[in-house]
């Protein structure tokens, strides 16, 4: 592929020095999202330093080490305005076709980032590239999940998948002040990092996880789920492990185009349901800053490293579930 250009004045070219295969990443490996020309370049985690600005870029300069949000968002628009950076009217999603802005992805050795002032974030000092990068995507996606659930300190939580999006909304979970965090997975091993991490383990392919958890909360349910699958199975236990006049914060990424969504019981039981891309602009500064001072540590996910020309590998060892994160190392 030929390097990236400026093509716009907000445009910024970066040099990647890390990369990382992201679960998201697997529906477009599969070929379930739609619009993916050949020739595309997809991934969306990075971590780089900047080359090259456009002329109306004010915030970074040649030589600045920068994290970006794996969607981009102009900052002007009347949703970036209201802070729903996700709903940028111009933006888009690196790296995942057509539909999502056809902008090229950063599994590469240069990336171009537009709107360069909002997108990018410095690296703040003393931060490795493995602890910053996922604020750009998957540790930002998982505490904005979970502060859109509406937490409040002392409330207990169901995380429903703890592949490295669950575990990051574990973690997120217990900083905002969760009494109890239930991890439910089918892999005993992800339900066991989830426990080291100080949640309660709910390995669902041991045990039947409603009953487990309806009994742990005296036969209420949680106040609040993290869906951080995807799909209707999922989506259908999170309705049957929230408590009457809880919430689900659903964030795990599907290509199924509608579910059976249960009005009657969501009425009689008021649960409030919200689902959506993550809105990584409003939260990056916090997890940065939660990265920093030790309150997270998001490198825990990582199991496998190997460089960039290696990829086809870690994808193949990603969809087999042999690897829970995979680092490219660029350069």
């Amino acid at each position: 592929m030929p390097d990236p250009e400026i093509l716009e004045p907000t445009d910024a070219i970066i040099r990647v020095h890390t990369a990382a295969i992201c679960g998201s990443d697997l529906h477009l490996y599969h070929g379930t999202i739609p619009g993916l020309l050949p020739g595309t370049i997809i991934g969306h985690e990075y971590v780089g330093v900047v080359e090259e600005t456009g002329s109306q870029v004010r915030r970074f300069k040649k030589g600045d080490r920068v994290v970006g949000a794996f969607h981009v968002a102009c900052g002007t628009c009347p949703m970036c305005r209201r802070d729903l950076f996700h709903q940028c009217s111009s933006g888009g999603v690196l790296g995942y076709g057509v539909a999502f802005g056809n902008l090229q992805g950063t599994q590469a050795e240069y990336a171009r980032i537009p709107y360069a002032d909002e997108t990018l974030r410095l690296v703040p000092e003393g931060l490795t590239d493995e602890q910053a990068i996922f604020s750009g995507d998957i540790l930002t996606t998982a505490y904005g999940a979970v502060v859109n659930s509406g937490l409040k300190p002392g409330e207990t939580v169901a995380v429903i998948g703890c592949g490295p999006v669950g575990i990051m909304a574990v973690q997120s979970a217990l900083v905002l002040g969760a009494s109890r965090v239930f991890a439910v997975d089918l892999l005993k091993e992800r339900t066991a990092l989830a426990e080291k991490l100080g949640a309660v383990p709910v390995p669902a392919g041991e045990v039947n996880p409603v009953a487990q958890i309806t009994r742990m909360t005296g036969g209420e349910g949680v106040d609040a789920v993290i869906e951080a699958v995807g799909g209707s199975k999922t989506i259908q236990l999170a309705f049957e492990l929230v408590r009457g006049g809880g919430r689900i914060s659903a964030i795990g990424v599907t290509s199924e185009s509608t579910f059976d969504y249960p009005l009657m019981n969501s009425l009689t039981k008021d649960i409030t349901f919200r689902i959506g891309l993550a809105n990584i602009h409003r939260d990056i500064d916090t997890t940065l800053s939660l990265v920093r001072n030790g309150r997270i540590d998001p490198t825990v996910v990582i199991s496998h490293r190997m460089p960039l020309e290696q990829a086809p590998e870690g994808y193949r060892l990603f969809d087999q579930r042999k690897a829970t994160k995979v680092i490219l190392q660029v350069t």
